[in-house]
């Protein structure tokens, strides 16, 4: 493949002011680097998260493999060296030397972005592995940046990103396939539910599709229950970071058992008002949330 260098990166990340904008400029439950975190942790994750974004961007927004290809070149050129001349990849190579960074944690995310180009329907060992590589990467830099190595916690750290990856792709099952045509959730699930296309790109979910829906939100209730243990094994303002990450996504879980699964009529995703309320509750009490579908 041809690839092209990247002169002026999109966003406007040739100025690294903006880095804070594109972190919180596109929609998301549960934010990397919120305020609960130190500033100097934040503004590490803040220049991890807008490599991602726009990466994501050049993979969602533009499905520009080219594009793609040539920002994982002029990424590794400034971390090995050999370049210095776009200022966000001048100061993540900083931050990846500063705090140890494994630089296949990024590569994994940019491989992610990449599959979304070209892969469209998903069973299950592959989801899970599209999940290794474009979710977890994210939990186990936010525990490097804080201070964190340890494979116990970073496989709590892993079961907790997955868990959320496959959140957001559940509230959004109708618009990855009428906007992306990708389904990600197995097609062995939808099968055995009796889920058709047809039935995703509807307006109001089925019988079927609301099985599906409840059937994965359970599955992923139990995960964020076992990975609760990630809140309570670290210390500091990182504990109330995950704390309200988690409390998001009882929430979000919450929301898809009041409109019985039917993520593509309802509501499923959480407005200001209640994401605040998560972050409150994270720091009032240590109890955990209820987990809708978890005895």
């Amino acid at each position: 493949m041809v690839t092209r260098k990247v002169e002026n990166p999109p966003n406007g990340l040739a100025d690294p002011r903006r880095y804070l904008s594109l972190a919180t400029r596109h929609y998301e439950n549960f934010p990397v680097g919120s305020w609960l975190l130190p500033r100097q942790a934040r503004r590490h994750l803040h220049r991890i998260y807008a490599f991602a974004r726009t990466a994501d961007d050049l993979a969602d927004e533009l499905q520009d493999g080219i594009a793609l290809a040539a920002y994982r070149a002029d990424f590794l050129a400034h971390v090995d060296g050999t370049r210095a001349d776009i200022p966000m990849f001048v100061d993540l190579a900083k931050t990846i030397r500063e705090q140890e960074l494994e630089v296949e944690l990024f590569t994994d995310l940019l491989a992610a972005f990449a599959q979304d180009i070209v892969v469209k329907r998903y069973e299950l060992g592959g989801l899970l592995d599209y999940c290794k590589k474009s979710a977890d990467p994210v939990g186990r830099l936010v525990l490097r940046v804080c201070g964190y190595r340890d494979p116990r916690l970073d496989a709590l750290s892993d079961r907790i990103c997955t868990a959320l990856q496959l959140l957001n792709h559940l509230q959004d099952l109708g618009a990855d396939l009428r906007e992306r045509d990708r389904i990600y959730f197995p097609g062995q699930d939808l099968a055995r539910h009796g889920v058709t296309e047809a039935q995703l790109r509807a307006e109001v979910g089925t019988p079927q599709v609301r099985a599906l829906v409840l059937d994965w939100a359970r599955r992923l209730a139990g995960d964020f229950r076992a990975g609760w243990a990630l809140a309570a094994a670290v210390e500091g303002r990182l504990r109330a970071e995950l704390r309200a990450i988690l409390r998001g996504a009882a929430a979000v879980l919450k929301r898809i058992e009041a409109v019985g699964g039917d993520v593509l009529a309802g509501r499923v995703h959480l407005n200001r008002r209640e994401r605040l309320q998560s972050v409150v509750a994270a720091l009032l009490t240590q109890k955990p949330p209820r987990w809708p579908g978890v005895a």
